[in-house]
């Protein structure tokens, strides 16, 4: 049978990063893999963590490079808890007690190792989704201000506040969109593109049931799951309806954490072995897991 590679040969590929809470590691290891191997990307998209990787990708910055910047990185660097603004606004009623987090740091550090300032600047076309939650749908974002941008798809739930972007209030893409390959074949950005790849991170928090004194967000979580899940194969099945090849690779990679960061070179060498590997053999269905 025909290998991925193959399969992707000679053809302009748009690829797309899912979710994965600290994936950065897992997926700039994966885009490493494929660029090696001489994969031809026209576009990016992702949520969360895979917008994030997505968006230095697509700026053109080298993978090892990227992987350099990661794993430089440490707990202190972004963590700025507002203890005060959260119990003020807890009592104004403002937005800040959606997260511990200012994230006034973690935007900093992309401000600082960003090549480009706008979408408009970047070499290869961009997509990141958020979740909007002034209009309670998905923030398709590929215009203005990159690093908003991605801070507000990687705001996730509960450890950074929401963002304030262009008059709407944003959290985590990954609520609403997992793996935005849909909103990438829709967009403009698609023009050219021959095929898509997407490097899917199942969600560890679906699988666990819920219990104990925090059962009620477990149990979210596992719900959330289940949407994802669901939302995410119904795009595999339109972008089949249209004779669109799509591709999906799964990986299982370390788990890594703001308190184990340190694991993040395991993660990284993990997702690029996942690339290298899924190229090398045919093409396997999406498992349907989250």
């Amino acid at each position: 049978m025909t290998s991925l590679f193959h399969h992707l040969a000679g053809k302009r590929v748009g690829v797309v990063l899912s979710a994965g809470f600290f994936g950065f590691y897992g997926h700039a290891g994966f885009v490493d893999g494929l660029l090696q191997s001489g994969v031809q990307v026209g576009a990016w998209a992702g949520t969360s963590a895979g917008g994030m990787v997505a968006a230095f990708s697509a700026a053109g910055l080298p993978p090892t490079r990227l992987a350099e910047l990661l794993l430089a990185q440490r707990r202190e660097h972004f963590w700025d808890p507002d203890w005060l603004g959260i119990a003020v606004d807890a009592v104004r009623k403002g937005h800040r007690p959606s997260g511990l987090l200012r994230g006034t740091r973690f935007r900093t550090l992309l401000e600082q190792f960003l090549p480009f300032a706008t979408f408009d600047a970047l070499p290869a076309p961009l997509v990141i989704v958020a979740t909007n939650l002034s209009s309670q749908r998905p923030q398709i974002i590929t215009r203005g201000e990159l690093a908003s941008a991605i801070h507000a798809t990687c705001a996730y739930p509960g450890l950074f506040q929401a963002v304030r972007r262009e008059g709407a209030l944003l959290w985590d893409g990954g609520i609403v969109d997992k793996a935005p390959v849909l909103a990438l074949a829709d967009s403009t950005a698609a023009k050219g593109l021959d095929a898509y790849l997407v490097h899917y991170l199942p969600s560890r928090d679906g699988a666990k049931e819920p219990k104990g004194a925090f059962a009620w967000p477990s149990g979210l979580a596992s719900g959330f799951a289940a949407i994802r899940r669901d939302h995410f194969r119904l795009q595999l099945e339109v972008l089949t309806a249209r004779g669109v090849p799509t591709y999906v690779v799964e990986s299982h990679l370390p788990p890594v954490s703001p308190r184990t960061m340190e694991t993040g070179l395991d993660a990284l060498d993990a997702g690029r072995q996942a690339a290298l590997d899924a190229l090398k053999h045919p093409p396997r269905p999406w498992s349907g897991a989250d």
